[in-house]
């Protein structure tokens, strides 16, 4: 059973490992528990290769808010629901990919003596992985600089579980751009989008000359917003453009780009170290600052260029995109390191290693 939360950079490295799963054991049947449905989920839903369980509840509340009697009695509930799956379930193993949502079906397995493994996406350890440590037989990670938040015993740096499709060996090189007459930016929030971050890259595209956007080729990923006042926003500034809602299958845009500016969420982080592409990061400044830590390390590394929230303006932007539009070797150096982080094969790693703990019990 894989336990884990409802974003897209939850979701996605537990479908990556379930699929390692069933093609490494096809005996095995995979069962996925999560808190909620993401709308992206539903076409894994739908084609049944996984048995998918819900078991609702909210995320947790202030110390002092009125909704916490309500979350108590909302998460005793889902603990009760979890508890009776496992027992009718029995599983072999139960695998953690952190967040609220994994808390109840890992920590029911320590209940009943169940082998754990946990997966910790971020350079950051969130509380959930923090707490479940404790129990769990062995932690695997992204980032090695992870490693300090959990005794070393149990650790073991596998990387990120990468969709299938990012798999394969992509040479940098190959399927840029608009047929190599534009210079293509790929832009996106991940799986929510991101408002701010959409304005003002359109602002920063504004502050270039007419001359220059004419050189440029955009695609970019909205989140839920009126495409169609997007497109017409790149119409009026005379810029070829693509503008799409999110999508799970972005590789294709992907490998399409010159340049990526995105979020600094574990999932994009890996999945342009696959790829081997050049990326301006703004790392969403909340949820503990874990994307201010994933960004951190790659820039570090001299992986990415980052620009943190706080300090980012249409001025920057424009500025980060004109030197690195201007200067090919500087882009094509973060493209060779950034490549270096990329470990392909975590997801099946990660499934040997459940593998071993299964044999272990048995």
């Amino acid at each position: 059973m894989i336990c884990a939360g409802h974003t897209g950079g939850h979701f996605f490295p537990t479908i990556s490992c379930a699929e390692a799963f069933r093609i490494s054991h096809p005996e095995v049947e995979v069962h996925i528990l999560m808190n909620r449905m993401p709308e992206f989920a539903q076409e894994v839903a739908r084609a049944g290769l996984f048995r998918i369980h819900l078991i609702p509840f909210s995320a947790f509340p202030p110390f002092f808010s009125l909704k916490l009697f309500g979350f108590l009695l909302e998460y005793s509930r889902a603990f009760w629901r979890t508890f009776h799956l496992l027992l009718n379930i029995k599983p072999q193993l139960v695998l953690g990919f952190g967040s609220y949502g994994s808390v109840p079906g890992v920590f029911c397995a320590a209940i009943f003596r169940i082998p754990i493994l946990l997966h910790e996406q971020n350079a950051l350890a969130g509380w959930a992985n923090r707490f479940l440590a404790t129990f769990a037989a062995r932690v695997a990670v992204s980032f090695p600089e992870t490693k300090g938040w959990f005794l070393k015993p149990k650790l073991i740096w596998t990387g990120y579980p990468l969709r299938p499709e990012f798999e394969g060996e992509i040479k940098s090189s190959q399927y840029r751009g608009d047929e190599g007459k534009r210079f293509t930016l790929l832009v996106f929030g991940g799986s929510q989008g991101s408002k701010r971050l959409n304005q003002i890259f359109l602002e920063s595209l504004s502050a270039f000359s007419a001359e220059e956007r004419a050189h440029f080729a955009v695609i970019h990923i909205v989140g839920n917003s009126d495409l169609n006042q997007w497109r017409q926003s790149y119409q009026n500034l005379g810029i070829v453009a693509e503008v799409n809602p999110f999508s799970s299958q972005i590789f294709e845009q992907y490998r399409r780009a010159d340049l990526v500016i995105a979020r600094a969420g574990a999932g994009t982080v890996f999945e342009l170290a696959a790829l081997g592409r050049a990326a301006i990061l703004i790392p969403y400044p909340y949820a503990y600052a874990h994307q201010e830590a994933n960004g951190a390390y790659l820039a570090r590394q001299g992986a990415a260029q980052m620009i943190c929230e706080k300090d980012l303006t249409a001025q920057k932007m424009k500025e980060a995109i004109a030197q690195l539009y201007a200067n090919a070797s500087e882009r094509h150096q973060l493209e060779h390191n950034i490549k270096r982080l990329s470990k392909r094969e975590a997801g099946h790693e990660l499934v040997e290693i459940g593998w071993e703990l299964i044999c272990k019990k048995n």
